[in-house]
């Protein structure tokens, strides 16, 4: 409900609320979108790093919008949060996820895997990784517990990740005519 509250409600007038849509905000962007991209991560980071983090690495090629997102977010959720605009704010850590998503399936970090031409898949994985945890650091003034887990499930123990878990659950669909509120 909260994220759905900062995504949609306008500062200045009314919102047009229902089930449906609530659903389909958490749904697609914190399950289908950040939620995934974290589990993601985690997973080919124990794949192909037995769960290991990768050092730090120069921002392979096509990261470059990713890097930006991950860079600016910060300062453009401040911005927006001086401003009182919180759909502003949460759309700046929602670019992360966004562009995080965009990026892997541009990298293939599945065929990196295979091919790993100059060291490319630790440089991705190292990016993704980066990009995972500024969204959770970036998202705990909004949703604080769904940040924590967040960064739970991308900081390393004893060297390693935690084995992937859902970081949010999918709500279960409303009947079409159920639940509307005008």
């Amino acid at each position: 409900m909260r994220w759905w509250l900062l995504r949609e409600v306008p500062r200045v007038s009314d919102a047009d609320f229902t089930i449906e849509r609530l659903i389909a905000r958490a749904d697609d962007e914190l399950a289908n979108g950040l939620g995934n991209l974290v589990n993601r991560v985690a997973a080919m980071i124990h794949r192909y790093r037995d769960g290991r983090i990768p050092a730090s690495a120069p921002v392979p090629p096509g990261g470059e919008d990713l890097e930006t997102a991950i860079r600016l977010a910060g300062d453009r959720v401040g911005a927006a949060l001086a401003g009182f605009d919180f759909r502003q704010a949460t759309a700046a850590v929602w670019a992360i996820a966004d562009e995080a998503n965009r990026f892997i399936n541009r990298a293939r970090p599945w065929d990196l895997a295979k091919a790993d031409p100059a060291g490319q898949l630790d440089a991705v994985l190292y990016l993704l990784t980066r990009a995972c945890s500024a969204a959770g650091r970036e998202l705990a003034p909004f949703l604080p517990d769904a940040a924590a887990r967040i960064t739970r499930q991308c900081a390393p123990r004893d060297g390693r990740l935690p084995a992937p878990s859902a970081v949010f659950r999918r709500l279960a669909r409303v009947p079409a005519g159920c639940g509307s509120a005008g």
